[in-house]
Order: C-alpha cells, then sequence, then structure tokens
C-alpha cells in the first residue's frame, strides 16, 4: 500500500474546515440578520413614540394658540368697539349734519370693504396667487399670506370688524331724529 502524502492527507481536513467555515458563515449571517430585523424593529418602535410625542406636543402648540388667539381677537373687539362707539356718539352728536352723514357712510364702507376681504380670503384659491407671484405682480405675496391665514382673516375681517360697523349706535338726537320723523306724503 502506498502511504498517502502530506497533501492528500491535508485535504479531506482542508474540504472539512472549509464546510465548518461555511456553516459557521451562514450562522452568522443568520444571527446578524435576525438582529437587524430586531434592531429595525426597536426603531420603528422608537419612531412611533416619537410621532406620538410629537402629535401631542402640536396638539398643545394649537390648543396654546387658539387660546392667544382668542385673547388676542377678545381685547382687539373690546377696543375697536370703545372706539367706534366714542366716535359715533361723542363725535357725530356735535357734528352738523352733512359731516354726521359723512361719518356714517365712512363707517359704513369700513364694514362692507372689510366684509369683501373677508369673504373674498375664504373664496380665494392659493395656486392662481402662486402664478401672479412667479410674474412679480404686486400684492401677490401678501394675498398668499392672507390666504394661508383665511380663518383668522375672516375671523378679523368680516366677524369683528364687519359686526362692530354694523352695531354701533349713533348720537341720541339721530334716534330721537328718526323716531319723531314722519315722511311727507306727496300727490302726484
Amino acid at each position: 500500500m502506498k502511504e498517502k502524502t502530506k497533501k492528500e492527507k491535508a485535504k479531506p481536513c482542508n474540504e472539512e474546515s472549509k464546510k465548518i467555515k461555511k456553516e459557521m458563515k451562514k450562522e452568522i449571517r443568520q444571527k446578524n440578520l435576525k438582529a437587524e430585523k430586531e434592531n429595525e424593529i426597536e426603531i420603528d418602535v422608537v419612531k412611533e413614540k416619537i410621532e406620538q410625542k410629537q402629535k401631542i406636543k402640536e396638539k398643545e402648540k394649537k390648543k396654546n394658540e387658539n387660546m392667544k388667539w382668542f385673547i388676542e381677537v377678545f381685547i382687539m373687539t373690546f377696543i375697536l368697539s370703545i372706539v367706534f362707539s366714542y366716535i359715533s356718539t361723542n363725535g357725530v352728536s356735535n357734528l352738523s349734519l352733512i359731516p354726521a352723514i359723512l361719518i356714517l357712510l365712512a363707517v359704513i364702507a369700513v364694514g362692507i370693504i372689510f366684509d369683501i376681504v373677508g369673504v373674498a380670503v375664504t373664496v380665494a384659491n392659493e395656486h392662481e396667487f402662486h402664478a401672479k407671484a412667479t410674474k412679480k405682480v404686486k400684492g401677490s405675496k401678501s394675498s398668499i399670506k392672507l390666504i394661508r391665514n383665511a380663518p383668522r382673516v375672516a375671523n378679523i375681517c368680516a366677524d369683528v370688524i364687519g359686526d362692530i360697523c354694523r352695531s354701533i349706535k349713533w348720537c341720541d338726537k339721530c334716534t330721537n331724529c328718526c323716531k319723531n320723523y314722519k315722511p311727507v306724503r306727496t300727490k302726484f
């Protein structure tokens, strides 16, 4: 019988060691894949928790903004109603008829203009104003800002200022004059 040379003896060991190395590599890959999947799951859980915390913070921020907005509108309405009421009662009572009518018409015009702005902002389409902004039309950027804040702008323009202008009490002379006023009938 021939004796096996060193190379021949080493071949089966090398083949076995190669198989063992392959199996070990497979096991390591599987472990790595499992670890990656577990890490991905943990990352997803952490992301969901972060998103939930952000949503809670956004809700709290909106509540705070709404409360701040309510207080601002309340104070602004109160001050504007005092100013308009003072102008309408004290300022107009000392004037003659024509300036009083002009002030009355000015207040009515302000109410109408602000009602128009309030309605226009709620109905406007922002895309059209973006097209105008690219052409650098005057007022397009400010109109985009108004449209983006449409609920607030409509609240101030249509509700607050429009209602204040409609509810002004004019001087006592005017109300007494109007109560005692009787139209003269003419014959045709």
